[in-house]
């Protein structure tokens, strides 16, 4: 199925587990869709992450108004939302379905200091030429290493 027109499930698929990922939404519009009833106007919607265009539908569109708190498409375009899979029912059967989450997107994870490292950072905070609420603005730091970099400050 992965060589379909349009992103589907299975692009999300990874060792046979369907890994939810966040998407930037790069464009919406309406299409022509051509399936099995038929020639179609559909809304597609196109993300930056991949090539194919997911083809949308009311249940995706109302979540995006809900994650959004707006009606108009155009306050998506560019930000970010995270996309998964759903078991829906079909006439294939239970499926997975692309479904957009109304949850709030992970919070990214700052990198530990590594221990290596630290010293070069007190020694920039003792300098002047950084700040501690700098070096904690891009590394997860220890009480340890907070205390000290915090030391080197005073």
């Amino acid at each position: 199925m992965s060589d379909n027109k349009y992103l589907g499930a299975w692009d999300l698929e990874v060792n046979g587990k369907y890994d939810p990922r966040v998407v930037t939404i790069e464009k919406i519009y309406q299409g022509e869709f051509v399936g099995e009833m038929g020639k179609e106007q559909k809304v597609f919607i196109k993300l930056k992450e991949f090539t194919k265009s997911m083809v949308s539908n009311r249940t995706n569109f109302k979540r995006l108004e809900t994650f959004f708190n707006s009606f108009n498409p155009d306050d998506y375009v560019g930000k970010q939302i995270v996309l998964g899979t759903e078991k829906v029912k079909s006439p294939q059967g239970m499926v997975e379905a692309l479904r957009f989450s109304t949850r709030p997107l992970p919070k990214n994870e700052l990198p530990s200091l590594p221990d290596e490292k630290l010293q070069v950072a007190i020694d920039s905070v003792r300098s002047k030429q950084t700040t501690v609420v700098k070096i904690a603005g891009q590394y997860k730091l220890s009480v340890d290493q907070l205390k000290q970099l915090k030391d080197a400050e005073a």
